[in-house]
């Protein structure tokens, strides 16, 4: 995977994460919605900070460097999930809590179906 894949991939979720709320404030109401957008974004904005950290040191693929870049991503990306989880809990109100973690859930397994959809 290179750096290009990894913009497709994160502009995808950022899609569906749209996509899912308009959907859901079509269907329930907008406390759904903006609960489940911000569970998306969530994801989103996580996995967009692991794909910078991945993609970070493009020039220089050795062993170690890589591995540090992967470690560093994630370790990052575990911390910033966290604090914008937290952050939705304390600030929005009222919130769907079903629809926060439905939606980070969902944005989290669709590079799989991205992924089968749009094949490099």
């Amino acid at each position: 995977m290179h750096s290009q894949s990894g913009r497709r991939i994160v502009g995808w979720q950022l899609f569906l994460t749209i996509f899912t709320a308009v959907i859901l404030l079509i269907v329930f109401d907008l406390e759904t919605a903006y609960s489940a957008l911000a569970g998306g974004m969530i994801s989103v904005v996580a996995n967009a900070f692991f794909a910078v950290r991945l993609f970070s040191n493009a020039g220089s693929w050795q062993k170690d460097q890589i591995a540090a870049s992967v470690y560093r991503g994630l370790i990052g990306k575990f911390l910033l999930t966290m604090v914008m989880f937290i952050l939705a809990v304390v600030l929005l109100k009222p919130l769907n809590v079903a629809a926060l973690f439905a939606a980070f859930l969902w944005i989290q397994v669709s590079p799989v179906l991205i992924a089968g959809i749009h094949k490099d």
